[in-house]
């Protein structure tokens, strides 16, 4: 045998095809203007423009929290911008990934702010995960990561 494990490809294979379902689920909920972060992001800039004092909600420690998200993701739905695919960080020690997959090829953009000590750290895991998820989606399984 070569070592390559199946069973455990097929269960990669069934994550990752339940995580994309959810994904493509939160983005038509999205752009049903479901996407709560961008209401709260309009309803604080428009009580700023307005005069208002900061309401009670931005001062909670979970809106705290959830500004300091370290990666910030958008897929670009137009082959057309593939040369001009990019998304940027929204946190100082944070990534942008801008991505955009069709049939047969993927394309990301990662940004950050500079200096950022894990950008080339980032740039090589996401290739390896990319790596895998393509082999696992082809049938090309691989080994299972070994416990440490």
């Amino acid at each position: 045998s070569s070592g390559i494990n199946a069973e455990y490809g097929d269960q990669v294979d069934g994550l990752i095809r339940e995580v994309s379902a959810k994904h493509v689920q939160l983005c038509r909920e999205a752009a049903g203007g479901l996407g709560f972060d961008r209401h709260f992001f309009g309803l604080r800039h428009l009580n700023g423009r307005e005069g208002g004092a900061d309401l009670p909600l931005f001062q909670d420690p979970n809106w705290t929290t959830m500004g300091t998200i370290r990666l910030s993701t958008s897929t670009v739905a137009a082959p057309c911008l593939r040369d001009f695919l990019a998304f940027g960080a929204v946190t100082p020690n944070g990534f942008g990934l801008g991505y955009l997959m069709e049939k047969e090829w993927f394309g990301a953009a990662v940004t950050c702010y500079l200096p950022n000590d894990h950008y080339t750290t980032y740039l090589k895991n996401l290739d390896s995960a990319c790596n895998d998820i393509h082999a696992v989606l082809s049938g090309k399984h691989f080994k299972p990561p070994r416990s440490v």
